[in-house]
């Protein structure tokens, strides 16, 4: 009830132009009141990942129902970005991926779940990860410390802040654009590290069949088992939330126009990105870019 009135508060009551000033201020305090100098420095580290890849391609694995359609194996050998809880799929040692991405989790999620349960998931995901490199949130640096995780894995922090729907703002790690799904971070990441083209698969957004459809059963193949958070949220939400993504993906594409939607997902309506055959990119060795 609490987050469906300051939903309303901020959608009917005041003006847009007072909800973003509030936005910035927030994110302007907390961008400034980092808890420690070494927060800042860990940020300034992405910058090593600057165009690291150029040249090359990268598929960014979501965790949609579509990608059971999928014949994974073909990523052996492929720079593979994968996101969340992918890590279950039975082929993620065969194809393993080189980054991995989470959302916020504690810093984000704390009203749905403890921090005993977010440990227990990060173990599952430090184990099924296998040497990924990792990218959390910096507000989650903590929790991941003092638990003693990932202690011998390459992580890289990144902080969010206020986006006001341009499309003309830079990457920049340390200051990525707020975000509503962790597939906004993960091609923002991809485009930071020079991938020449990018290709999404298992993103679906067909919240229209139901709000948590994954490729796994959440019951058993998620520590977080999400199915049993009521969300609390309705149609108009998922609207004006994909709303706001789909604008970030436009802004995304607009940056290189690198990015392809391989969805084996045929109720899929993402159409910001050009459509590509995924079968047909393993076929002509010349278009292994």
């Amino acid at each position: 009830m609490q987050n469906k009135l300051r939903y309303a508060l901020k959608t009917w009551v005041l003006p847009p132009a007072f909800t973003q000033m509030i936005y910035r201020a927030r994110d302007f305090a907390n961008s400034s009141l980092l808890q420690s100098r070494q927060d800042r420095q860990l940020l300034k580290q992405n910058t090593a990942l600057k165009d690291r890849h150029t040249g090359t391609r990268c598929f960014i694995l979501g965790a949609g129902s579509s990608i059971a359609k999928q014949d994974l194996k073909k990523l052996k050998g492929e720079f593979v970005i994968s996101v969340s809880n992918t890590f279950v799929h039975p082929d993620f040692p065969l194809f393993h991926p080189r980054y991995h991405v989470t959302p916020r989790m504690l810093d984000g999620h704390s009203e749905w779940y403890s921090e005993n349960q977010f440990v227990v998931w990060l173990k599952e995901m430090e184990r099924g990860t296998l040497d990924a490199e990792m990218f959390f949130h910096i507000g989650d640096r903590r929790v991941i410390e003092r638990n003693g995780l990932f202690k011998n894995r390459r992580i890289y922090w990144v902080e969010y802040c206020f986006w006001g729907g341009g499309l003309s703002t830079p990457i920049n790690l340390a200051n990525v654009p707020r975000i509503w799904s962790v597939s906004e971070l993960a091609i923002t990441i991809a485009i930071y590290m020079g991938f020449n083209k990018i290709y999404l698969l298992g993103i679906d957004h067909d919240w229209f069949i139901g709000p948590q459809i994954y490729f796994y059963d959440q019951a058993t193949q998620h520590a977080l088992q999400p199915h049993r958070i009521k969300l609390g949220v309705d149609s108009e939400f998922q609207m004006r939330r994909h709303a706001d993504i789909f604008r970030k993906y436009k802004y995304l594409y607009s940056i290189k126009k690198n990015i392809y939607n391989a969805n084996a997902n045929p109720s899929h309506y993402l159409d910001v990105f050009p459509k590509v055959d995924y079968d047909g990119l393993f076929v002509d060795p010349a278009r292994q870019e």
